[in-house]
């Protein structure tokens, strides 16, 4: 609750609740522009430790004397609300009378708050979860965790019938990789940091595909409907206006709102550490994590952002076939990982086929068996050779991959081939030259390990697999982590069908190799 002199209208005197001025406070600056915000989606964010979290916990304040309030708190691990957010509100909600259980609190009013996770972001889990709900208030902390898909489905839900304000939520740090930099676009300057003309002013939306940069944007829900036209459309229908909707109504407003640890003085007294803390580690984490600067990457980032991922798999962009059919393959027998065969046409991805604990003779047969049924030449086929891939060695016009031989060609800056691969594969990512097909893009696949196995997209496993693509940053030549290491930061799930796609890039690779190689063609 904001201090008296502030005038910030925080519900709970509104609701008649018996408080000293000073019980809960909501900071000057970022925490009560927030609360003020009529914005249908606002977000919150800057740098670390600007109290953005806890101006969450502020929010929900304002209908939890409504018996028909409901909200939701989410983060993407349990373990972070419970030491967290959830954490914090047990220290709070309480002095207004509300019973706290696991991961839950219920006020006297009967308005209640659930604290949740999203590990699991497929598809079909999100939409079994969410389905049908009616919740006036969604609030994401660290929703540049998340994928758009995940936030778009999630505010499907972002309704009720008793009046309440709908209303959503997001916090985030500064992150290059996350959608929300593209998202976020209009709100920062080209140097990466949030223009202040612009910050706190509210933008309107319409978002006509599944990319993030399939929406249309405006400063008012009527350029929107103007521009967007075409699409909105489609969307209407008569009906909708017996209930009293316009056009308008598809368009959504947000809002981004500049978060500074200054503001946050309760903290800094608190913990006067804590500016040390995040101003450690260098001059890029100090531009993030300080400064709130959305394009800087620390060294070890991801290569390739969420957003030059996902361009991969849209729909409108044009297949890049060239009628030339291809296989690559990341080899696996009868261990935990998987044979991952990717089917191409030029640089599209058609089709991709998983097959797990197969023996040598049959990795050999179904890579026999695909080749034929397929049509790809026996020289278009390329594959790790390393340990399993052996199996393939009868394939004698085939190209397999040593990952520690020399770099191909004249460009001899890499420490090996496989890094020489997986470097050219994040430029071929950020550079648009990979399509791939709904089919195989929608295909599911077991992923994981353990209690986090499920069922996955091939898109989404490529989407996490994606974070594995770094450069390391401990030689002269240009180095990509090994695969222990992108084992680590993938909780310890091989990124097979990661591989399996950048092998596709060597037979892209243009000039001589040991006298075998010239372009595409076996010499």
């Amino acid at each position: 609750m904001a201090k008296k002199e502030k005038e910030v209208p925080i519900p709970v005197f509104r609701n008649e609740l018996k408080l000293k001025p000073n019980d809960i406070i909501a900071q000057e600056g970022m925490q009560e522009a927030v609360l003020l915000s009529d914005a249908d989606i606002t977000i919150c964010g800057g740098n670390r430790g600007g109290g953005k979290s806890f101006v969450i916990l502020l929010d929900i304040l304002y209908d939890c004397g409504n018996p028909n309030f409901s909200a939701m708190v989410i983060r993407k691990e349990t373990s972070e609300l419970a030491k967290g957010l959830f954490a914090e509100a047990s220290k709070i909600y309480p002095h207004l009378g509300a019973k706290m259980t696991k991961l839950k609190a219920v006020f006297p009013s009967g308005a209640s708050v659930t604290f949740d996770h999203i590990q699991s972001e497929s598809i079909k889990d999100v939409e079994k979860r969410f389905k049908g709900l009616s919740i006036p208030a969604f609030y994401f902390d660290e929703l540049d965790m998340f994928t758009l898909d995940t936030f778009k489905r999630v505010i499907e839900s972002n309704r009720n019938s008793h009046g309440i304000r709908n209303r959503v939520l997001g916090t985030c740090n500064p992150n290059p990789d996350s959608w929300m930099r593209t998202f976020l676009d209009w709100w920062i300057d080209e140097d990466g940091y949030i223009d202040n003309s612009r910050d706190r002013i509210t933008r309107y939306f319409y978002i006509y595909g599944t990319s993030v940069t399939d929406i249309i944007w405006g400063s008012s829900r009527e350029e929107v409907v103007d521009s967007a036209k075409h699409y909105i459309d489609k969307a209407w229908r008569v009906e909708y206006m017996e209930s009293g909707l316009t056009k308008l109504d598809l368009v959504k407003s947000v809002k981004f709102i500049k978060g500074d640890v200054a503001e946050n003085k309760i903290l800094l007294r608190s913990q006067p550490t804590y500016l040390a803390n995040i101003a450690s580690g260098g001059t890029a984490a100090i531009a993030r994590n300080l400064d709130g600067n959305w394009n800087v990457k620390n060294d070890g980032d991801e290569m390739v952002t969420m957003a030059q991922m996902g361009l991969m798999f849209d729909e409108h962009r044009p297949a890049l076939r060239t009628g030339k059919k291809f296989l690559s393959i990341d080899v696996a027998l009868l261990g935990l990982d998987n044979f991952c065969i990717i089917y191409w046409d030029g640089m599209h991805i058609e089709d991709v086929f998983v097959k797990k604990k197969i023996t040598s003779g049959e990795a050999y047969g179904i890579t026999a068996g695909l080749l034929d049924e397929l049509g790809v030449p026996e020289e278009n086929l390329v594959y790790d050779y390393t340990g399993n891939g052996q199996a393939l060695n009868d394939f004698k016009r085939a190209f397999p991959v040593k990952p520690q031989q020399p770099p191909i060609g004249s460009e001899m800056n890499y420490d090996n081939i496989k890094s020489q691969i997986m470097y050219n594969f994040g430029r071929f990512l950020q550079e648009e030259k990979i399509t791939c097909s709904p089919l195989a893009a929608q295909k599911m696949f077991s992923y994981g390990k353990g209690v986090r196995k499920q069922k996955l997209s091939f898109k989404e496993i490529l989407m996490n697999e994606r974070r594995a693509l770094m450069i390391a940053d401990s030689t002269a030549k240009t180095k990509m982590i090994a695969k222990k290491e992108m084992k680590k930061i993938l909780g310890g799930v091989s990124p097979d069908f990661l591989e399996a796609v950048a092998y596709r890039v060597v037979l892209e690779l243009d000039k001589k190799k040991k006298g075998k190689w010239v372009g595409l063609q076996y010499l």
